[in-house]
């Protein structure tokens, strides 16, 4: 272990000598002959950031800048841009954006970024909003509320440099409304059929000047889930199963309910506090690969979070900030008639110095970070679930395990970019030390060239990592760590507001992938190479219509995934229990390899917005571990209508019409196990306002 730490830090040290020898062979070639004091004058020009004409992006340097010119493929989906479409949830904005498969799962979606599940970092106000025991446990359906985002910034692609694990195939940041954003009083209250869902939202912002404050909450309760459960009792008294006999029922999942509390509080520029409480639950049925047995979980994924970030210049070229946060995640599940609880706890620490050099020519970002995690009851299913729920098992309970344990995590980093000309160079490097899994070593390196006004050309070239699996750490001293590797090229014209055009060609290699299935354990090491292409338009022929469009095709190319597994277990005479093991096959999942947006905007009227959305996704298969075969289901063409009325009857009184998934309404997809019934019809009615 210990020669491997050093072999890993060796690297990071010549890496780090390279990277800071490139910086410092660049500085000098610009310093020379230059004028020290217009040098100081052009960079407090350089340094200040007019954000309200731009879609600012804060997190592909960890500046405020343009999505156009960051070092990344990037992406920022407004307020003004979500609320027009009718997007109520991340899963609903993100599924517009182009490199975005949100997969329907009977408890949520599952989302797939570049043919990858599972592979975003998701964060509110840059705290990571998942789980370090699993990833599939995500809160981008109504768990988060965009009743109080100002935006959705988005990156496609690696970025651990900045963010460290889990920035895997992208980081998709929500950014909160300040004080600034709004003065007074803006409320709504919704109604959503089938299911009888009702919601309400409350924002409150004030702007005083020196200070601004900023509340929300909101709230939804109705039904999504109405399928009904033959298997309603099985744990008895947590020894043995119910016999077969006692087990049958007709039930249906109940309710789900949202609610959730945020806001923020600043002082002038240089501090901010802010919080955000949220509580839910969502009850859904599954059934297994056979059809025949349908049983009821619920999960509850509560989540609060403190943050204090502060930011103070140094001089006219420099500044430092501190970021720190302590979340607690609780993520509950109930599995027919048994609760299983978990919580989460994480305390983070991180001080950031930026440097602008050159009259705003080079600028560089660095940080150190700590964050300690206490996990308790991390839970570890050793059986399959499935398989010994049904009626011959009369004997066996699924083993389930739960470990406590404490990872700690230091990391070093450090981002520099340079102007040359039309050409913007950056490189970064990150070393993260880990207490648990071995020590990992990422790095970044591209260059943008403005080829003019309207054109920009990117290359970029980066690696990430991701965390282990809570089964991994038990059972593994030091886990491989999944890593992946990815080359974009983007090219992009926009040669004003009213049109613009982006093609991104991708490859990323992954290496030691692992698959994880709810209750079959996880897949063996693996390597996959997916290629792709996003395409993305956007044309205004007149002032009240937007016309966008979006494509994604991808493909792949590696081994199949392999699960070891018990298969079956019998006891002997003498009370000997023995196991035997067996090795599936499966094909990789990419999700849909095709997917296409077209959008329309048209605003016939000063006060009447009407949106239009047809979207497709290609076949996708159903593969999971004990399946005899994976099942493959056709593409869908759906459609969306969403229409907003602005001053209905009394100034500041809004109403929000809209209609889903008009196309196909009888649709059926993959879920866990089998197959689960798409998306409805769906229609809701909103209304808002301002105060």
């Amino acid at each position: 272990m210990i020669s491997n730490k050093n072999e890993t830090f060796s690297t990071f040290l010549w890496n780090t000598v390279l990277f800071f020898g490139l910086s410092a062979v660049l500085c000098p070639t610009y310093l020379y002959g230059q004028d020290f004091d217009a040098v100081s004058d052009q960079e407090d020009t350089m340094l200040m950031f007019v954000g309200e004409t731009l879609e600012v992006l804060t997190i592909a340097s960890r500046r405020e800048e343009s999505a156009w010119q960051a070092p990344a493929v990037a992406q920022v989906v407004t307020r003004k841009h979500f609320m027009e479409r009718g997007a109520r949830t991340l899963e609903e904005a993100l599924s517009m954006t182009p490199g975005f498969y949100m997969a329907q799962k009977e408890w949520g979606t599952t989302p797939y970024l570049r043919g990858i599940p599972n592979s975003a970092l998701f964060l509110y106000d840059t705290v990571p909003l998942g789980s370090d025991t699993t990833k599939s446990l995500h809160q981008i359906d109504r768990e988060l509320s965009l009743a109080s985002v100002k935006r959705i910034e988005i990156v496609r692609g690696p970025g651990s440099v900045l963010w460290g694990p889990d920035a895997f195939a992208g980081i998709v940041n929500v950014v909160p409304m300040t004080g600034k954003d709004l003065q007074g009083v803006e409320s709504g209250i919704g109604y959503e059929g089938p299911g009888d869902n009702k919601s309400f939202f409350v924002n409150f912002g004030h702007d005083a000047g020196r200070w601004d404050a900023f509340l929300s909450a909101s709230g939804r309760r109705g039904y999504e889930d109405s399928t009904e459960a033959n298997l309603v009792r099985f744990w008895n008294d947590l020894q043995t199963p119910y016999p077969p006999e006692e087990r049958s029922g007709n039930e249906a999942p109940d309710h789900s309910s949202y609610f959730e509390i945020s806001g923020n509080l600043s002082y002038e520029d240089w501090l901010t506090l802010s919080g955000r409480f949220s509580e839910n639950k969502r009850p859904f049925a599954l059934t297994d690969d056979t059809g025949e047995q349908t049983w009821i979980e619920e999960r509850k994924i509560p989540f609060s979070l403190f943050k204090v970030e502060a930011k103070k210049d140094l001089d006219r070229s420099s500044a430092l900030g501190f970021t720190g946060y302590y979340s607690i995640f609780e993520p509950e599940f109930e599995i027919i008639d048994r609760n299983v609880e978990q919580q989460e706890y994480t305390a983070f620490g991180e001080m950031i110095y930026d440097r602008s050099f050159l009259a705003g020519k080079g600028l560089f970002t660095g940080g150190l970070s700590l964050r300690e995690k206490h996990i308790k009851n991390a839970l570890v299913w050793e059986d399959y679930l499935p398989e010994l729920l049904r009626a011959d098992n009369e004997d066996f309970l699924p083993r389930l395990a739960q470990e406590d344990y404490e990872t700690t995590l230091w990391s070093m980093f450090g981002q520099y970019s340079h102007k040359i000309s039309e050409i913007d160079l950056f490189m970064g490097i990150r070393y993260d030390s880990h207490d648990s899994y071995k020590d990992h070593v990422s790095f970044s390196t591209g260059a943008g060239w403005s080829l003019n006004s309207d054109w920009i050309l990117k290359m970029l070239y980066g690696s990430a990592y991701r965390t282990p699996f809570a089964r991994q750490l038990i059972e593994d001293e030091e886990p491989d760590l999944e890593r992946i590797k990815s080359l974009s090229l983007q090219i992009a014209w926009k040669p004003s507001d009213r049109a613009s055009f982006s093609a991104v060609g991708f490859l990323s290699r992954i290496s030691n992938h692992i698959m994880e299935d709810p209750y079959a354990g996880l897949s063996l090491p693996n390597e996959q190479n997916i290629k792709g292409v996003e395409l993305e338009t956007k044309l205004m022929p007149l002032k009240e219509l937007e016309l966008s469009t979006n494509f994604t095709f991808l493909d792949n190319d590696g081994p199949d995934e392999k699960y070891y597994f018990n298969d079956f277990t019998f006891i002997r005479p003498d009370g000997t229990v023995e196991k035997h093991f067996a090795t599936l096959t499966y094909p990789y999942d990419t999700g849909a390899e095709r997917l296409f947006n077209f959008m329309c905007t048209w605003k016939p009227y000063e006060k009447i917005t009407a949106f239009f959305r047809v979207n497709y996704f290609s076949s996708r298969d159903l593969i999971f571990p004990r399946g005899d075969d994976a099942v493959s289901f056709p593409g869908v063409w759906l459609a969306d209508v969403n229409v907003n009325l602005e001053d209905v009857a009394i100034p500041g009184l809004d109403l929000n019409l809209k209609i889903e998934n008009i196309g196909d309404t009888n649709y059926e997809t993959p879920g866990t196990y089998h197959a689960v019934d798409g998306k409805p019809l769906t229609w809701e009615i909103l209304f808002t306002k301002k105060w």
